[in-house]
């Protein structure tokens, strides 16, 4: 697949970034209609995308890459998870593709995220309008890196917003609680669950051949995890057990293709929110006093910092 990539047509919504001769990571340019990030996969005579951006014109171009770099049609489609950065171009590749997630995850599509979706609808006028304010807020920005994330993060809403009237909700059509194995006449994957801990149900996409991991948003490459969903214990345990892997290049749910060392990053993320949330309601300290570490100011969804310290607040002190 590495040689056509040269020959793709491109997309405005994802570079593309060959990681292995089957695996190929659609990485989301910022302030597009894709967010997350997204993995083509050729096993041979089977091709299989794994999550699909936040839009439905994001979806329709990744799934032309995976037809134009494989040959084939898609055949299957794995959600990570629910959140609508990583499903909500599911429709572009159905009937002919299955759709496969975790049972949880798709239990929580069918409830909460649809319940959600509605109240978008609902709320369109008022959305549009927290938008052009946070436009007013974004101008009065005078740190450059905080500005450029809130463009990005604005942009991404409008875009999210055009497509809304013609998104449909599309769930997941096969569902797996532990374990389930694709073979193609290649290579095989194999679909892990180890509970939730982003949110709560996360799916690992393995291929033992090419040593390589499809992680969705368990890891995140120089942004901060986001853990409004998360148990951040459990999202400890099965970074752990995913450790155990033998693994040499991952592709996270958002940032560049990276490795074992930026899971590691993400525990010790983990462990210091943790620790430091700790710490504060022992001491009777105000968390709002905790300032950025220097160690991650350069990572992205820097907003998300502030947010993460009140759910460990939260999951601490209720």
């Amino acid at each position: 697949m590495k040689n056509r990539i040269e020959t793709f047509r491109g997309s405005e919504h994802f570079r593309l970034n060959h990681v292995a001769d089957s695996v190929i990571a659609a990485i989301a340019v910022p302030g597009t209609g894709s967010l997350g990030n997204a993995a083509i996969i050729d096993l041979g005579d089977t091709t299989l995308v794994v999550d699909t951006f936040s839009t439905i014109q994001a979806a329709e171009d990744l799934k032309a890459a995976a037809e134009y770099l494989t040959g084939n049609p898609v055949s299957y489609v794995i959600n990570t998870h629910w959140h609508s950065d990583h499903t909500s171009g599911n429709q572009v590749f159905l009937p002919a593709a299955q759709i496969i997630s975790t049972s949880t995850t798709r239990e929580v599509m069918n409830t909460f995220a649809r319940d959600r979706l509605a109240q978008y609808r609902e709320n369109t006028e008022q959305m549009v309008q927290a938008i052009e304010e946070f436009e007013e807020q974004i101008q009065q920005e005078t740190d450059e890196k905080l500005k450029k994330e809130m463009e990005w993060e604005n942009a991404s809403d409008r875009e999210f917003m055009k497509m809304l009237p013609d998104l449909v909700h599309s769930l997941p059509t096969i569902t797996f609680d532990q374990q389930v194995t694709i073979h193609g006449s290649n290579r095989s994957i194999v679909l892990l669950t180890f509970g939730g801990g982003h949110t709560q149900s996360d799916a690992i996409v393995y291929i033992p051949e090419d040593k390589i991991l499809i992680i969705g948003d368990l890891v995140l490459s120089k942004h901060h995890p986001v853990l409004a969903y998360a148990n951040p214990q459990e999202w400890l345990n099965i970074l752990e057990q995913v450790e155990l892997l033998d693994v040499e290049a991952i592709v996270p749910g958002h940032g560049e293709v990276c490795s074992l060392q930026e899971l590691h990053e993400v525990k010790g993320y983990l462990t210091y929110i943790m620790e430091i949330v700790a710490e504060a309601v022992q001491n009777k300290q105000s968390i709002d006093e905790i300032d950025i570490p220097e160690v991650y100011h350069n990572w992205y969804f820097t907003t998300y910092f502030k947010t993460n310290l009140n759910k460990v607040y939260d999951i601490i002190t209720n």
